[in-house]
């Protein structure tokens, strides 16, 4: 089973007025399956993830299955990246946007065919494959991103809310089929949200973040009884 680990990572934002400690010794172990992170508004979830991906400077160590990745370029990582935010090439088909990091990888156009057409299909997306994004509802646009995402079989996912655009019942079915493939590739997901019952629903592990730090980590039965005020307020606050 793959690992991820990261080391008492810190991460700064310097302005001229001010320094915030976005990450202040930040450590975890992520495995195979998804690794939910939650915790308020400026917590440090989304520099969390920028940090793994290698898109800040940060001081301790990120190594994946024993290997320190401190001075491995964020394209030499094999990590890919779904946001909130579609960010789709308007000027090309849902297959081409799909295909898009198969082509930079040099892949043959039999594996990027065939690579393509299996995870539309594990997406619901086969119908769209020869329709541009502005023909696309808001839901399959994201699924365009996360089937992008993961067509290539990165080692690690990362998450940042992709489905807070989505209505209700697309992101219902949009979490089971995620899950279902990153555990039929063995990757590493890690999926940053801030509602408590989503969290719950996804979770093979959760790690609670306040104040950029790890205040609490378990399973999602473990997290949900847990005593702590902030668990408190997060159930409140999602109604659970």
């Amino acid at each position: 089973m793959s690992t991820l680990v990261v080391k008492d990572l810190f991460v700064d934002y310097v302005s001229k007025k001010s320094v915030t400690h976005a990450l202040q010794g930040f450590s975890a172990v992520f495995s195979s399956g998804i690794n939910v992170i939650i915790g308020p508004s400026g917590s440090g979830k989304s520099t969390l993830l920028q940090t793994i991906l290698g898109l800040l400077n940060y001081e301790g160590t990120v190594e994946f299955d024993h290997k320190n990745l401190d001075r491995t370029a964020p394209k030499d990582r094999n990590f890919a990246f779904v946001s909130q935010e579609y960010q789709l090439y308007p000027m090309y088909t849902v297959f081409d946007n799909i295909a898009f990091p198969l082509k930079i990888m040099g892949a043959s156009k039999e594996e990027i065919k065939s690579r393509v057409y299996a995870i539309a299909e594990r997406t619901e997306l086969s119908v769209c494959l020869g329709r541009k994004p502005r023909q696309l509802s808001g839901g399959q646009q994201q699924r365009v991103a996360i089937a992008r995402a993961l067509v290539r079989n990165p080692v690690v996912c990362l998450f940042d809310e992709p489905f807070s655009n989505c209505d209700l019942k697309t992101r219902e079915k949009a979490r089971g089929w995620t899950k279902n493939i990153l555990q039929e590739q063995g990757c590493i997901g890690i999926y940053v949200t801030h509602d408590f019952k989503e969290a719950l629903l996804l979770a093979d592990r959760i790690f609670v973040v306040n104040d950029g730090k790890k205040i609490l980590e378990g399973t999602p039965t473990e997290v949900y009884d847990s005593p702590l005020p902030l668990i408190r307020e997060m159930k409140e606050a999602s109604a659970v």
